[in-house]
């Protein structure tokens, strides 16, 4: 049961499940299952089940339900990603990263050094949910219209940006990371666009008491700066 499927929650009633038009052509004419073939799912709102195949009356395959998780795969803490707008073939890379490394709530942000051009939501959501099936996460991230700055912030939250020139490592926060999740506070990680923040946008950051950590002294494409932090993130709290 290597591949992992996606079924709305309403195509689920007590023990029977029924798949799309969309999923019942893959799993027909693509995975080539048989009745009886068992196979794992989500509804992408925090269940994920292990089903049976009983039918595909009119293409559609449906069947039952031997097993039901909650909550499977799924990080016990809240990361809230703001990235700037980037180019379409390195958002693709971004989003699907960002999913497979647990963030529940993505926002791409209209900064003053990030790219200019119009972003597809519906397009990002796709791509979200072909991450979720690959990583067999249960839940599928936020994907938030285009936002700025300031209106991303959440003053309740542990904001972290990764900003050039900053003196200490996301390790050197270890405590106060911890001690945020511990707190079941909502951790907002700021991406910045290659060229920097601006000097605006800096002041705001500081002015905000973000903590402020440095990613090395190259400096990295956004998708790559975003792979690098959510693994030291993840490891610095599921290794405590």
């Amino acid at each position: 049961m290597s591949n992992f499927f996606f079924i709305s929650k309403k195509n689920i009633q007590k023990n029977n499940f029924q798949f799309d038009s969309d999923e019942s052509h893959h799993l027909i004419n693509v995975m080539r299952l048989k009745i009886g073939a068992e196979i794992c799912f989500t509804d992408g709102e925090g269940n994920s089940y292990i089903g049976s195949i009983s039918s595909f009356d009119n293409d559609i395959v449906s069947g039952n339900i031997l097993d039901t998780h909650n909550n499977k795969n799924e990080l016990n803490y809240h990361i809230h990603l703001g990235l700037p707008v980037i180019k379409k073939s390195r958002i693709k890379i971004a989003i699907e990263k960002s999913v497979e490394s647990g963030v529940k709530q993505i926002t791409p942000l209209s900064l003053e050094r990030s790219l200019r051009q119009n972003i597809s939501i519906e397009r990002l959501n796709s791509i979200s949910k072909s991450a979720v099936k690959q990583s067999m996460r249960s839940i599928v991230p936020v994907i938030n219209p285009v936002s700025s700055l300031s209106d991303w912030y959440d003053p309740n939250a542990l904001n972290i940006a990764c900003i050039i020139g900053a003196d200490k490592r996301l390790s050197g926060f270890k405590d106060q990371i911890l001690k945020s999740v511990n707190d079941k506070k909502k951790i907002c990680l700021l991406i910045g666009p290659e060229g920097d923040f601006s000097n605006k946008e800096k002041e705001f950051i500081y002015d905000n008491k973000f903590i402020k950590v440095s990613l090395g002294n190259t400096i990295l494409r956004t998708e790559t700066a975003i792979i690098s932090v959510l693994s030291i993130l993840n490891e610095l709290i599921e290794y405590e």
